[in-house]
């Protein structure tokens, strides 16, 4: 309807805009001409669909539809031909320019249809796999070795030294102090050296 209604307004008059997009410019020779300098929306081709039947917002969405079916075509292949109105093209400065002569059989390409969503073949999972029990060693037989066999001993013997000496000490201790004094008196008597008489002189 968008291009019908672009055709029907050019026969009488120069110049309609598509907002937001270019102009197209009808000369005297009947060829038409378009120009991106021109793209501030004046309502004139709002108020074309709306005369025809058409709400505000279907519209304005009408306008944005042949706008972006354009511009897509244009940046997939840098060509859209537009069926009795003329073909499209960006240069490689991204310049968009239109040629008049009108493709009979082609119509607005349109954007293609989302593609279906693929769905990922589940996965079965696999079974793990169980790790093969490790029997543990058994322990050995032979008994370890003691450390320090030699320190012991050593530490055994200096211990029955001590007691030893410490039980000949308390028996001393007690020896002195059981035994009588008169028997350690006969005893030291005994230990005495014999006083020796010295002769006087004469004596006989």
């Amino acid at each position: 309807m968008v291009v019908d209604t672009i055709n029907e307004y050019l026969k009488s008059n120069r110049r309609l805009i598509i907002p937001s997009f270019g102009a197209f410019v009808a000369k005297e020779d009947g060829q038409v001409i378009f120009s991106e300098l021109l793209k501030k929306d004046d309502g004139v081709l709002r108020g074309l669909l709306v005369a025809k039947g058409m709400r505000e917002i279907e519209a304005a969405g009408k306008i944005d539809r042949f706008i972006f079916e354009i511009r897509h075509a244009l940046m997939q292949s840098s060509i859209c031909p537009v069926a009795d109105l003329g073909t499209f093209y960006r240069t490689a400065e991204g310049v968009i320019t239109f040629d008049s002569t009108k493709p009979a059989a082609v119509a607005i390409p349109t954007t293609p249809a989302a593609a279906e969503p693929v769905v990922p073949t589940p996965v079965t999972p696999t079974t793990p796999i169980a790790p093969t029990p490790v029997a543990p060693s058994a322990p050995s037989a032979r008994k370890p070795r003691r450390e320090g066999r030699g320190g012991g001993f050593v530490m055994w013997f200096a211990a029955i030294v001590i007691v030893g000496a410490l039980l000949a000490l308390a028996y001393g201790i007690y020896t002195m102090v059981t035994v009588p004094n008169d028997n350690l008196d006969k005893q030291m008597d005994a230990q005495r050296i014999p006083r020796m008489e010295i002769p006087q002189n004469g004596g006989e």
